[in-house]
């Protein structure tokens, strides 16, 4: 069956249309003969509890409940689980690569940095309302896209002045990796500093995929106008961790659709971009 990553316009759009009783059933019986599995990241919730009213925040947190959808971890987790891959690579360790897609709990207890368990069974509906009513507890979340935009700012302003090179990148690089490579073997032994260091030395970002995939949307906005607002940033949180692990991304979005042909050139992108009308003709989804 093929993931379908639904971008938070198309989810609304999808949400409006089934508001019709014709179109629900439509839908119902697409999900259940098993032709639509649709896959859904955290920043999803966090667009919905990002409203004014809490009755619509509500409406489509029911909503995607009743998808029954697949959850894609946070890009944060999904850099650690490709480090850690590409280092077992390296190192000739045998390893299963993690799933990048799984349930909601999973995803959430990851975020947590808890093993998952029955704690992180929670209704969409449950974590929208709370996330409205207390804003603050979304704070390191909304962090994340404040630090790219001040990141992206800088970053343009250093190479307008010619001071963004090769070798600041490669500390970039050296830096993260130092915080990512793992520790320990998937069966519990310790890996030596020295093998470490030995990786880290000559690890390159455009052998991990959300890592190379960042990097040429980076590049791409550089040289732009614009693309430091909160809708642009959470756009890129979506569209980074889901390229290389889902099937297709339904999305009318103009960034997503500006910097999707460079992507394609890092060799690590599984995704079809698709407009929301292609997706829903594909099942006669309100058509008839």
């Amino acid at each position: 069956m093929p993931t379908t990553y639904l971008d938070q316009n198309a989810l609304i759009g999808l949400g409006r249309k089934a508001r019709a009783a014709d179109f629900r059933r439509e839908l119902d019986d697409v999900l259940g003969a098993g032709a639509l599995k649709v896959v859904l990241s955290l920043w999803h919730l966090v667009e919905t509890a990002h409203t004014k009213k809490l009755e619509n925040a509500i409406e489509l947190a029911n909503f995607i409940e009743s998808l029954r959808p697949a959850w894609l971890f946070e890009r944060h987790n999904v850099l650690l689980m490709e480090v850690a891959e590409d280092f077992y690579e390296y190192a000739h360790i045998e390893y299963e690569p993690a799933p990048k897609i799984s349930t909601f709990s999973a995803m959430y207890a990851a975020l947590n940095r808890s093993p998952d368990d029955s704690r992180f069974e929670i209704p969409a509906e449950n974590i929208v309302r709370r996330w409205w009513n207390h804003p603050d507890e979304m704070q390191p979340l909304e962090t994340a896209y404040k630090e790219n935009a001040d990141a992206l700012l800088g970053i343009r302003k250093m190479k307008k002045l010619g001071k963004m090179n090769d070798e600041i990148r490669n500390q970039k690089l050296k830096i993260l990796l130092e915080y990512a490579t793992p520790t320990t073997t998937p069966f519990g032994l310790e890996i030596g500093r020295e093998m470490r260091e030995e990786y880290i030395a000559q690890a390159k970002g455009n052998s991990i995929p959300s890592l190379a995939i960042e990097n040429v949307i980076s590049q791409q906005e550089w040289d732009a106008q614009g693309g430091s607002d909160r809708n642009t940033l959470i756009d890129k949180f979506h569209v980074i961790p889901a390229l290389p692990y889902v099937d297709e991304i339904v999305s009318g979005d103009h960034f997503f659709h500006s910097v999707y042909p460079a992507t394609l050139a890092t060799g690590h992108v599984k995704a079809k971009l698709i407009g929301i009308e292609e997706f829903l003709g594909r099942f006669n989804l309100g058509t008839t």
